[in-house]
């Protein structure tokens, strides 16, 4: 069965919902269903002949990036392979120490500390390797795009309502998501509010980013009232502020934090390419901006925030303090000089921890990631595995740079460049980008940056 381009389209964007809805595929099971789910979507996909030419040419055109690309997933799953102690003994003195420690007889062991949470991890990265061969495929003209940017900003929006109302009347438990520790935090289907505010953020950036690419495809100078309820960016207005919304009462600082900074980060776009201060974007932002820390602030009482930043306020019986957070970054960094040449295997900072973490008396403590995500990854993949990952970036942001000539390659490295420092700046406190769905949404982001101009695939 050969499947049209618009029906690819809508079976990646269902795809896409199912990963990211339920609780951002934060467990095994969902991580195998989005993968079956993916795979599927790329064996359709195949079957188009004009999409698998494409696919083609895609690959063609940023073979590096690729070929690095797939190096780093053979990489993880090395970690994986099975390998006889005496290798181990070699190539990674502290893995053998600690295997020798353990008093199991077998020969064979890995290089990962926790092989079957390094597995799905695997999966995940072949889901990325998915998406970066079919979207930017599938999405290739602005009208595909701003399909896209429209619907996971819908898609937020329906989940900022339904966290926002759950909130009100105490976050009873929903499906097999119990709220446990965010009774009076929005965090919808999802159990972190911190998670859940990224998603929302993610949101909140596609609308900002659709109306970025309105303003350029129909060449925009001047955008009265008037001409947004004639067009859909009076439905981006409204999404956003039930966006803005959820993010607020999320009372994640993290969250919230980068919410502002991806909106100063579209005034700042906006300053540059409009060459004036006041342009149809940045009034459009400058109201937002107001709407959110005014209204909202008032609204839901902006007291709770600040409590959360001073640390004054056990808003929902669990603060992981800073003293803690601190604690954990310090552990994951010495894990990482620990395993500095291979790693500890993805996925495997919460083993490591029940291993080696000197937990306080009477502490309930359990950290299954280190709360930095930079930290956590170049203790999981170690300095050769982290080369590999810098390297396949670097083509990623060469291939940004080589469409700097054009206003929407201009918009796309100016605009992704600033999400992935303002998501760099969060991950110094947070996990989320190794939650499987909110990794999966991000790559889907930056697949932006692979997409062809219209005058080089037809």
């Amino acid at each position: 069965m050969v499947l049209s381009k618009n029906t690819l389209q809508n079976l990646f964007l269902f795809v896409l919902t199912i990963c990211v809805s339920f609780n951002a595929s934060n467990n095994d099971l969902l991580v195998q269903i989005n993968s079956i789910n993916f795979t599927i979507l790329f064996l359709f996909s195949l079957k188009n002949n004009e999409i698998s030419e494409a696919i083609k040419v895609n690959c063609k055109s940023n073979k590096k990036f690729f070929i690095t690309f797939f190096i780093y997933i053979i990489y993880l799953i090395i970690q994986i392979v099975p390998l006889p102690l005496t290798w181990i003994e070699i190539i990674a003195p502290n893995n053998y120490e600690l295997y020798t420690s353990i008093k199991i007889n077998k020969e064979f062991w890995s290089l990962s500390i926790s092989p079957s949470n390094s597995y799905f991890k695997i999966l995940n990265w072949i889901n990325f390797l998915i998406i970066f061969l079919i979207f930017p495929v599938l999405f290739n003209r602005s009208q595909y795009l701003m399909k896209f940017l429209f619907f996971l900003c819908f898609l937020g929006f329906i989940h900022s309502i339904f966290a926002t109302y759950w909130m009100l009347i105490g976050n009873p438990s929903n499906f097999l998501i119990e709220k446990i520790h965010y009774l009076n935090a929005s965090s919808g289907l999802y159990v972190n509010r911190s998670v859940f505010g990224t998603f929302l953020l993610l949101a909140a950036f596609s609308g900002l980013y659709y109306i970025v690419v309105f303003f350029h495809k129909n060449e925009i100078n001047r955008f009265t009232f008037l001409d947004q309820i004639n067009s859909k960016i009076i439905y981006i207005r409204i999404f956003i502020i039930f966006l803005s919304i959820g993010i607020l009462t999320t009372w994640s600082r993290a969250a919230n934090f980068s919410y502002i900074l991806i909106l100063i980060s579209f005034l700042f776009y906006s300053k540059i390419h409009f060459k004036k201060y006041i342009n149809p974007l940045s009034s459009i932002i400058i109201v937002i901006f107001i709407f959110d820390i005014i209204i909202l602030g008032t609204l839901f009482g902006n007291e709770k925030l600040v409590a959360r930043y001073a640390e004054v306020s056990n808003i929902d019986g669990y603060i992981l303090n800073e003293a803690k957070r601190l604690s954990l970054h310090k552990f994951g960094f010495d894990q990482f000089r620990e395993f500095w040449l291979l790693g500890y295997g993805s996925g495997g900072f919460e083993q490591i921890y029940k291993l080696f973490y000197i937990v306080p008396e009477n502490s309930k403590l359990l950290a299954q990631h280190a709360h930095n995500d930079p930290i956590e990854l170049i203790g999981e993949v170690g300095v050769v595995g982290f080369i590999i990952f810098l390297g396949f970036f670097s083509f990623y942001y060469k291939r940004l740079i080589n469409d700097i000539d054009e206003k929407k390659g201009f918009a796309r490295l100016i605009l992704l460049s600033l999400l992935m420092m303002i998501l760099l700046v969060q991950s110094l406190v947070d996990f989320s980008l190794h939650i499987s769905g909110i990794s999966i949404l991000i790559v889907t982001i930056l697949s932006f940056g692979l997409t062809k101009s219209k005058k080089t695939i037809n």
